[in-house]
């Protein structure tokens, strides 16, 4: 990715270009049960670089695994 230290939702669904490959309202409510981690500010909600790095690097870990 870059070296931003964190992305809006739109930036990162895979329709928009980016890694996730889930709706909008698909990563909404992961954020809302804890499983995507975010940060609020104003109103604008955001997703940690970290977590996104994380999760674009685990298939290719996997893949290499089997």
């Amino acid at each position: 990715m870059s070296d931003k230290k964190l992305y809006e939702v739109l930036e990162l669904l895979e329709s928009n270009g980016g890694p996730i490959p889930m709706s909008k309202a698909g990563v909404y409510l992961a954020i809302s049960k804890g499983s995507i981690p975010a940060v609020k500010i104003g109103r604008r909600v955001f997703i940690p670089a970290w977590w996104v790095e994380r999760m674009t690097r685990e298939p290719l870990l996997e893949a290499k695994q089997a």
